[in-house]
């Protein structure tokens, strides 16, 4: 993965070496969108998509969050507290609703050059392209943003903050590697769980997607499911019976919430991994949500500081 790593970085930065033009026709998961002249005012659909656009220093006048989970001011009003990414927010975007069905007449008065998204709006793609030059991105699987990162920083003209982005993250995957050495030799079942009345029942987060791609590519040994997202009951866990757990808070539950359901479960409290203090529980958002080369960086961090 070293190796590969590397070279994507030399031919992301060989592709990249001249300034783009317009107009420009971009080809994403939704169809192909042209873009007449350089977008300055972008709106981010979901935290992906404003991953994206922070790494490479764009700043979106609007953003819709990802769920309703998360507490957000009224349609319209500025967003000032994004999770995990806010510190990295300096525009004061508004909030234009959620990323499947964003507010259509919010969007039409931000006067956006460009729509960015995930293939979540696929549904309203047509609206959204009436408003604006929209990007639909497929931002899921391993390694994708580093496939469609190029692709808006083109569309942005921002292909030498994309070469800094990767090769930033490149350097970090490398350093967390070395970092967890010893821990690498664990065999880690990489779960999700919204706990509550579905606190016995997991879904398997694989090395296949973006979230146990990241660990695998930081040296994690991830186990993976027989197929991909693959649930498994609190007894499918003790059959896999994995050196390691990373479990992942999602829905209205939290890391401690999840740790404290887990502790009382009669038969995950005695898991080989639970016995010898190798379960460890982080938040969903982070770790599967957001998906973008400033999220790793955090996930990274994270995993250093606990697992080291």
């Amino acid at each position: 993965m070293h190796k590969q790593l590397i070279t994507t970085a030399v031919t992301a930065s060989l592709c990249s070496a001249s300034a783009a033009t317009y107009p420009q026709t971009v080809t994403h998961s939704a169809g192909t969108t042209t873009i007449p002249r350089q977008p300055l005012r972008v709106v981010a659909l979901g935290p992906h998509a404003l991953d994206l656009l922070l790494s490479i220093g764009v700043q979106p006048v609007g953003y819709g969050e990802a769920s309703t989970f998360l507490k957000t001011p009224a349609f319209g009003s500025p967003i000032r507290d994004i999770k995990y990414l806010g510190s990295r927010v300096t525009s004061a975007p508004v909030n234009v609703g959620d990323r499947f069905n964003p507010n259509l007449e919010i969007l039409t008065a931000l006067r956006p050059d460009l729509i960015v998204g995930e293939t979540y709006a696929s549904n309203v793609y047509p609206q959204l392209s009436r408003i604006a030059p929209t990007l639909l991105l497929d931002g899921i699987d391993r390694s994708a943003w580093q496939k469609t990162l190029p692709t808006l920083a083109r569309a942005l003209n921002r292909e030498a903050a994309y070469r800094t982005a990767l090769n930033t993250y490149t350097k970090s995957v490398e350093s967390t590697r070395a970092q967890l050495a010893s821990f690498g030799k664990k065999r880690v079942l990489v779960v999700w769980t919204t706990g509550g009345d579905a606190r016995n029942t997991f879904t398997i987060s694989g090395s296949d997607d973006w979230t146990g791609g990241l660990l695998r590519d930081a040296g994690v040994n991830v186990i993976d499911g027989e197929k991909k997202d693959a649930v498994v009951s609190v007894e499918g866990l003790a059959a896999i019976n994995p050196d390691a757990v990373i479990v992942l808070a999602a829905g209205t539950s939290t890391p401690s919430r999840a740790r404290a359901e887990w502790n009382a479960g009669a038969i995950t409290s005695r898991l080989r991994a639970s016995q010898a203090g190798q379960v460890y529980f982080f938040d969903y958002h982070l770790f599967r949500r957001i998906r973008g080369p400033i999220a790793a960086q955090l996930v990274e961090r994270q995993l250093v500081k606990t697992l080291r």
